[in-house]
């Protein structure tokens, strides 16, 4: 739990309860659209929701800028002079498709609430919870388009959380539980027994929350970054881990993944401006709490410093750098005959971490990530096991120029469902021991365990451009984690380094 709130908390089940019978419906929003904060400091806010978290940027149509973190979707920051106010978050906006109806809903329940702009595309109903929290409800907003070089670490904005002192906390939740008439979901106490926080579920889709964190007066500018934050939901906490430890905000031992209090796997970050950014995977998990993730252990390592191809051996002719990314191939004329980039070192046991895109026409459009492999004498081929990509083949595993066959092939439903063509998708490869996975964008494809024992389990990554056709494939964000001791042959540990 975050040190503001580093208080041994205990949940407090509440799930269901709601308005009183007879009561108007809910007021009817479908869900979070985004939050508005102050910034006084609009470089570092782009370096760290930008660059760091991966989040592309919007116009506004205010001073300072939008960054777009999914489907109608947004968190925006606008400029100010003077970095000297205690509270940063100015409002939170939701979504509606008819502000007519919610206008309605909130006279019925008895909710003041003012139009703010005149024009009918833009304007916004506002109103206010009893401790002077600003509300906005808006249309669904559709975001512009974005370069497909943009990958945030999340695409979903969770729910975001109201400081409140903690003398309003009563009026507060029947604020939001009657008044609004949303469930409340979790309510936590200290171990006082006085009550820390109330979360309510919004309407709509998403399970997006409501979370009031009440505090005792007085508020000063630290407190209140921890208080009024926002939560970012992600699938993999892993994942999300090594997203923003690349995009240079997760650096420190503090910020690898933990169970919290609700036990969530999380990440706690504080942005330039002192806003606590939470990072939280909803599904509980059964591990301890306070466990760190396995990823989360200060050791993972790019094979790739995103802008040279130091480690790492091949026709430079036809293996660059550019935007970040390794590529080979190109698109206006065919590729001549299979191509492999390896490493220069030897790894063993591993966890790999990846993403990759294949573009291209008229013929086998393919690519791989090879490991334990090793370059063929007198040949361009590279010998070893192949994680594939393109041409269909995404999330099987092949045996190059050795056995020359799938030992394990993805399902094509799994494949279809997982697959972005011609986008930039994960991959990640886990081998130890002669235990493998693979995973396509977090959908597991491949469980296969090696059974013959004159295998070899150590040697290099390459990445291989196939042959015949005019095809372009990019590989980026190469980051990888030794599993135990590497393997060396005869299997005694070894020292192979990268």
């Amino acid at each position: 739990m975050f040190p503001v709130l580093a208080l041994v908390l205990s949940l407090v089940p509440a799930w269901g309860l709601g308005g009183n019978p007879g009561d108007p419906p809910p007021v009817p929003v479908s869900g979070l659209e985004g939050a508005t904060f102050l910034t006084a400091d609009l470089a570092s806010v782009r370096q760290f929701y930008g660059k760091g978290a991966g989040f592309a940027e919007a116009p506004s149509g205010k001073p300072g800028t939008r960054f777009i973190v999914g489907k109608g979707q947004w968190i925006e920051f606008l400029a100010v002079a003077d970095a000297n106010w205690p509270r940063r978050l100015q409002h939170v906006t939701f979504s509606a498709s008819n502000l007519g109806e919610v206008e309605r809903a909130l006279a019925a329940r008895g909710v003041p609430a003012e139009w703010i702009g005149s024009d009918p595309r833009t304007r916004v109903l506002q109103f206010l919870d009893p401790a002077g929290n600003r509300i906005q409800v808006a249309e669904p907003w559709v975001p512009p388009a974005v370069p497909a070089a943009a990958t945030p670490f999340s695409g979903h904005l969770q729910h975001f959380g109201f400081a409140v002192a903690r003398p309003q906390a009563e009026v507060e939740i029947a604020f939001y539980r009657d008044k609004l008439g949303w469930p409340e979901a979790v309510r936590m106490a200290g171990p006082d027994g006085s009550i820390a926080l109330a979360k309510f579920r919004l309407p709509g889709p998403g399970r997006e929350l409501v979370e009031l964190i009440f505090f005792d007066p007085p508020l000063n500018k630290w407190a209140a970054g921890a208080f009024d934050h926002v939560n970012f939901e992600v699938d993999d906490i892993d994942a999300a881990y090594l997203a923003l430890r690349r995009g240079g905000i997760a650096t420190q031992d503090r910020h690898r993944p933990t169970v919290n209090g609700e036990r969530l796997w999380a990440i706690d970050l504080i942005d330039p401006e002192l806003t606590r950014v939470e990072i939280q995977v909803l599904e509980p998990t059964h591990v301890p709490v306070g466990t760190v993730s396995t990823v989360g252990a200060g050791i993972e390592r790019p094979l790739f410093d995103g802008a040279t191809l130091a480690g790492w051996e091949g026709n430079i002719a036809n293996w660059r750098v550019e935007d970040g990314a390794i590529v080979a191939g190109a698109l206006d004329r065919t590729q001549p005959h299979n191509e492999f980039l390896a490493t220069t070192g030897d790894f063993g046991d591993f966890d790999l971490r990846l993403q990759y895109k294949v573009e291209g026409t008229g013929g086998f459009v393919n690519g791989g990530i090879q490991f334990w492999s090793q370059r063929v004498p007198g040949s361009l081929e590279v010998s070893g096991f192949q994680a594939d990509l393109g041409a269909d083949t995404d999330g099987n595993l092949y045996d190059e120029s050795r056995r020359g066959r799938n030992l394990a092939t993805a399902p094509k439903e799994v494949r279809g469902r997982a697959l972005r063509p011609g986008s930039w998708n994960d991959y990640r490869i886990r081998a130890e021991g002669a235990h493998i996975q693979i995973w396509l964008n977090g959908v597991e494809t491949v469980d296969y365990t090696e059974g013959d024992p004159g295998v070899p389990l150590h040697g290099k990554f390459a990445l291989q451009i196939h042959g015949g056709a005019k095809a372009k494939v990019s590989y980026r964000i190469l980051d990888w984690c030794p599993r135990g001791a590497p393997r060396a042959p005869g299997g005694k540990a070894s020292a192979l380094t990268p």
